[in-house]
């Protein structure tokens, strides 16, 4: 009973205009109690009290510093860039025109690496190659990062950058940061995970829901052509068009190869089994 009436609270708090923060606090209160006698387990407690508080910060709040900011000189060449980021954990660089306080735009390691591939272009400044350098979008420290996380869906941004009341940059902010302020140390937890990739005597794959596409364009010879994702859980939920549930079976055929969903845990798919199909 007191776990409907937690719902209610909450679906109804949400619905509110004028959300009361009286309200907010003696609901994350509940929250907090029933974690603590063990009605919702630790992870679920979390995340629905970090949503409460998720209105409450700013786009300083959660930015990686300017300091920390791991950036490209759009004068750089191809080839001294590519030395550069295959080194680097990141998928996605801002690029900056003569110093930090300019950036120009972004860069996205695929494509990267697909310039990469054209011998030609290794010796050219990036700024010179056409469709290097991807726009991006600046927003100020003071930013509300609820807003800020509707406005990147919208227009498909996985980076933006913060400036100070000045103009000059603050630091930045990506989708996964604004994402880990809902789900804590879930994603932190699947960070230190390995991915591990298990090939079946049949010739099939059983592979994480969050391995890298890069990692399976190399293991399967295979290019995944939308960049708005970087794992294969991000690919498979846009094919699909929906979160896929526990108990729902759900296919996807791409390219050469068949993939089933095996299992799915947090709204993130978890297992995915990979098979080549026939050749008709």
């Amino acid at each position: 009973m007191e776990e409907e009436s937690l719902l209610e609270k909450v679906k109804s708090f949400f619905l509110e205009e004028e959300p009361d923060e009286k309200k907010a606090e003696h609901i994350v209160s509940m929250i907090d109690e029933g974690r603590r006698q063990g009605r919702y387990a630790t992870s679920e407690a979390e995340m629905i009290r970090n949503i409460f508080e998720f209105g409450d910060k700013d786009a300083k709040d959660i930015m990686t510093h300017r300091k920390n900011i791991v950036a490209i000189d759009s004068s750089d060449t191809l080839e001294d860039v590519f030395r550069f980021v295959v080194n680097e954990s990141n998928s996605r660089f801002p690029v900056y025109d003569g110093d930090i306080d300019n950036i120009t735009g972004t860069i996205h390691l695929k494509e990267l690496m697909k310039n990469y591939l054209k011998e030609e272009l290794r010796d050219c400044p990036l700024k010179d190659i056409p469709g290097m350098i991807r726009s991006v979008s600046f927003v100020p420290e003071t930013k509300s990062i609820d807003t800020l996380f509707k406005a990147m869906q919208f227009k498909k941004k996985h980076m933006v950058i913060v400036l100070d009341e000045y103009g000059m940059t603050s630091g930045l902010v990506a989708m996964e940061d604004i994402v880990e302020e809902i789900v804590g140390n879930i994603l932190d937890e699947y960070d230190k995970e390995e991915a591990t990739i298990t090939k079946q005597a049949d010739g099939s794959y059983i592979v994480p829901g969050l391995t890298p596409l890069e990692d399976l364009e190399r293991m399967l010879g295979i290019t995944f052509e939308e960049e708005d994702f970087d794992t294969l859980n991000g690919f498979l939920v846009d094919e699909l068009d929906h979160i896929p549930t526990e108990e729902e079976e759900c296919h996807v055929d791409y390219g050469r190869y068949h993939f089933s969903v095996i299992s799915v845990n947090d709204n993130i798919i978890q297992t995915v089994k990979i098979e080549k199909q026939k050749e008709e």
